[in-house]
């Protein structure tokens, strides 16, 4: 079993050798797994405390003394799911908590493949239902690292689900994420040809601007701001004016 899976649950480096021990000692006393822990008396009566307490093991009183005994490692699943859905039980309660009037810009930043994930998440979940998305300088450059593709498609589904609409500038109609659009009827789409390229894309809908750099170390700049969406939206029509269908 890896202990990084088991102290990702909050277990010590003590509770971690203990409940290991009793999984390969099976029934046992608490000598037994002192010897086979090899730690002192004290750490191995907190840790199995702990371990009770946490619902990983369980005990029962013999002549002798106490003999503890691991429950199914299945367990695990169980706790780690109870934990996730107390954690997305207390969301709406944190968000409440937040100050929204803080400042007038809000700014956050999204480095490495997790972060730009959350991203592009957060990016279509804020955008309301029906909403449009007016997109600059998305290339084929993205589909470049599977991962990438493998994020935009599965944020295409939520904008899928939420009926976003796209009002996008590309570089030409090659582009892969034209023909995937084009296939569900949501977007307008226009080209600039004449080999306009950008590893970055620009997205503004509302008072956001996202601004999203399709490389193999992924980038995104989040603002919040109505006078900044505005201005991005100006030079959206500019371009647009521009290009071609």
């Amino acid at each position: 079993m890896d202990k990084n899976t088991l102290k990702s649950l909050g277990l010590t480096d003590n509770e971690v050798k203990v409940y290991l021990s009793i999984l390969q000692l099976g029934t046992c006393s608490g000598t037994e797994i002192r010897k086979h822990a090899k730690i002192s008396n004290s750490q191995v009566y907190s840790a199995l405390d702990t371990l009770i307490t946490n619902g990983l093991i369980t005990y029962e009183k013999r002549a002798l003394g106490k003999k503890y005994t691991a429950l199914n490692p299945s367990v695990i699943k169980k706790i780690i799911e109870k934990r996730n859905k107390d954690i997305e039980e207390s969301i709406p309660y944190l968000k409440n908590l937040q100050n929204k009037n803080i400042l007038s810009t809000e700014t956050a930043i999204f480095e490495g493949l997790s972060g730009f994930k959350n991203a592009m998440i957060n990016l279509s979940e804020e955008c309301p239902r029906n909403e449009t998305i007016y997109i600059i300088g998305f290339s084929n450059q993205a589909y470049k690292n599977k991962q990438l593709a493998d994020i935009l498609r599965d944020v295409n589904k939520i904008s899928k689900q939420k009926k976003h609409k796209f009002k996008m500038i590309l570089d030409n109609p090659g582009n892969k994420f034209f023909k995937q659009r084009a296939e569900e009827g949501l977007s307008e789409i226009k080209f600039m040809r004449g080999g306009f390229k950008s590893p970055a894309a620009i997205d503004v809908f509302q008072d956001y601007v996202y601004i999203l750099l399709w490389d193999e170390h992924p980038y995104a700049i989040r603002i919040k701001n109505k006078n900044i969406a505005d201005g991005f939206k100006t030079y959206f029509d500019f371009l647009w004016n521009m290009a071609k269908k």
